[in-house]
């Protein structure tokens, strides 16, 4: 877009309506974006509204078939253009106020008598709109990729020390200067068909087709599903039972097993002196049975370095602690705990254990707080804190656990995110 039309543009945003002005009054601080039309340009004007009930105009924007603008405000020289494109800032930093930018949209309406009509942006799952109209402005065939439900393909990018400038991208893995879905998307029709309602493993299943190009479809999206980008993980598979990756992978998918579960299992076939190139052990018939038998007969023992481990990161593991509403989660008290909390709920933490003490992995507890030493279920979560599984009585096959617990667990997942970050942007 032009300078001197985006210098015009500013002058035409249009005035918002009393009925929406009415919807924004209250009280408590609140974000939202209004979304008008004059023409067939889209504009976006983004209020603030702070405790008091004041409502402040921060920010603007307009979105056309030839570009965007983003627009703020100074007090002594009013409306101007802005060169560099962010979602909106609603508020300034000051002493007891957050940097909370989340907004509401209203007049969502608007978007089918514009440019952007035809954006998808009413599939677009994330919360960075503006941003999502600026991509679609660049390459309008993103709406091909939404349309076929491939979300995955936008990436978002938070950068500042504080985390605090997030925007969208697209992946560069997509072929964005092609019109053809198939050709953006670097897949034949058979592999398109078989990911259909499975788009989300679409960068793990092209992973996995160049390294194994003759594999078929259904293989591979198993590969993508159970192993998601683990190639270490399955190649230690491999080695050890001296099958077929497409078997292993086939085998898991049947029986639902989360690869950190099979790998405790494979281990314990190990310690007990089984031959996993015996398809029997190491492709059991019922693999949840027969991880539970192997929990229960071996016995557990943790020398003097894995407790002095434990015991060295167990402050260093305060922050993952929490508590909210009806649960909290906390972490073992000790290795024999852990042992403890894998026979009450007949799983198999206890092989999680060492990991644990070397800071491989975090093993955490998961209690109703009126009950804070029963075991109701327990977390793993990696190094880097992603959430590899979570598991109730038996492995939740016998006792699921209920909805408001996940819930509580997205809760907390949320709250402890910024700490990785910050620990992430340290050593990076």
């Amino acid at each position: 877009m032009r300078k001197e039309r985006k210098e015009a543009l500013l002058h035409s945003f249009p005035a918002v309506p009393n009925s929406i002005m009415e919807q924004m009054k209250g009280r408590g601080a609140k974000n939202y974006v209004v979304l008008l039309t004059n023409g067939n340009e889209l504009f976006a004007r983004c209020y603030h509204r702070y405790y008091d009930g004041q409502i402040i105009e921060r920010q603007r924007y307009v979105f056309a078939k030839d570009g965007f603008c983003r627009y703020g405000y100074h007090d002594y020289k009013g409306w101007s253009v802005r060169n560099d494109f962010r979602e909106p800032v609603f508020c300034s930093a000051s002493y007891g106020y957050n940097f909370d930018n989340t907004y509401s949209v209203l007049n969502w309406d608007a978007i089918a008598g514009s440019d952007m009509r035809y954006s998808q942006a009413d599939s677009f799952r994330g919360g960075l709109l503006m941003n999502y109209f600026r991509l679609y402005c660049k390459h309008p065939n993103l709406e091909y990729i939404i349309k076929a439900g491939y979300h995955c393909c936008l990436v978002e990018d938070t950068r500042g020390w504080w985390g605090g400038r997030v925007s969208l991208n697209l992946d560069a893995s997509i072929d964005w200067k092609s019109n053809n879905l198939l050709k953006m998307l670097h897949l034949n029709r058979t592999e398109f068909k078989a990911l259909q309602g499975q788009e989300d493993l679409y960068f793990a299943y092209l992973r996995w087709r160049e390294q194994f190009p003759k594999l078929h479809p259904a293989d591979l999206i198993a590969l993508a599903k159970v192993f998601d980008l683990d190639s270490n993980l399955l190649k230690c598979f491999e080695e050890q039972t001296d099958k077929p990756v497409q078997r292993i992978a086939r085998y898991l998918n049947e029986q639902d097993v989360n690869r950190y579960d099979y790998r405790d299992y494979l281990d314990q076939c190990e310690h007990l002196h089984y031959d996993l190139h015996d398809t029997a052990i190491c492709f059991p018939h019922d693999f949840i049975a027969m991880h539970a038998r192997l929990s229960a007969v071996i016995k557990y023992e943790h020398d003097q370095k894995a407790l002095a481990e434990f015991a060295k990161r167990k402050s260093e593991r305060i922050f993952l602690e929490w508590q909210s509403g009806d649960y909290l989660i906390r972490q073992p008290d000790s290795m024999d705990e852990i042992v403890a909390e894998g026979r009450a709920l007949c799983h198999c933490v206890a092989g999680y254990a060492d990991r644990h003490a070397k800071g491989a992995l975090h093993i955490l507890f998961i209690r109703d707080v009126s009950e804070p030493d029963k075991p109701l279920a327990t977390l793993e979560l990696s190094a880097d804190g992603k959430l590899r599984q979570v598991h109730g009585y038996g492995n939740d096959v016998k006792k699921p656990l209920p909805q408001e617990v996940k819930d509580f667990v997205n809760e907390w997942l949320d709250y402890i995110r910024p700490y990785f970050e910050k620990k992430e942007r340290k050593s990076a």
